[in-house]
C-alpha cells in the first residue's frame, strides 16, 4: 500500500502557522500597522475634503457694507427713468472676513446690491472715498480721493443694472 502524496511542502513548516491563504492562516486581515495606516489616510483624506469645502465656502459667500453713495441729481435724466447711485462697497468673505478688493457699484438700487460693477483695489491709506460724481448722458464719472476716476457709460447701468 502506498502512502498518500503530502503535496508540496509549505514554509513555516506542517502547521500551517505562518501561511496565508490557508485553514488558520490570515488572508483578508491586517496587522495593527496595517489598520492604523488606513485610519490615517482616511482621516487624512476627509481633513483635506473639509478643508476644500470650508475654502470653497469663505470664497464664495460675501459679506458687504456701502461705506460711500452719491445719488443722481434732479437735473439729469437718463431714457429709463429712474434714480440711480453711485457707491463704494466694501466686501469680506463671510467666514473669516478676509478682505476682498472694493467695488464701485452704479444702478438705480438705493442699497447698491444690485447693479454694474467695477471691481478695484484701494491705493490710498484707508477705504476709499468719492470725491465727486459727475452724471452725463453718455454715463457717470467717479472721481475718488486717491486721484483716480473711473468712467462707466450709461447703457452699462440703465434699466435696473
Amino acid at each position: 500500500m502506498a502512502a498518500a502524496d503530502p503535496g508540496p511542502p509549505h514554509a513555516g513548516g506542517a502547521s500551517g502557522a505562518g501561511v496565508s491563504g490557508g485553514v488558520g492562516g490570515t488572508a483578508g486581515r491586517r496587522g495593527p500597522a496595517g489598520c492604523l495606516v488606513a485610519v490615517l489616510l482616511a482621516g487624512l483624506l476627509a481633513g483635506v475634503l473639509a478643508t476644500g469645502l470650508v475654502a470653497v465656502a469663505d470664497a464664495s459667500l460675501r459679506d458687504t457694507k456701502v461705506i460711500g453713495k452719491v445719488g443722481q441729481p434732479a437735473s439729469v435724466r437718463y431714457p429709463d427713468g429712474r434714480t440711480h447711485h453711485a457707491g463704494i462697497v466694501e466686501v469680506r468673505t463671510w467666514l473669516f472676513h478676509r478682505h476682498r478688493p472694493y467695488e464701485l457699484v452704479l444702478g438705480s438700487d438705493p442699497s447698491l446690491s444690485y447693479g454694474h460693477s467695477v471691481t478695484f483695489e484701494a491705493t490710498g491709506e484707508g477705504p476709499p472715498k468719492i470725491v465727486a460724481v459727475e452724471w452725463r448722458a453718455e454715463g457717470a464719472r467717479v472721481r475718488l480721493d486717491s486721484g483716480h476716476e473711473v468712467f462707466v457709460p450709461a447703457q452699462k447701468f440703465l434699466g435696473g443694472r
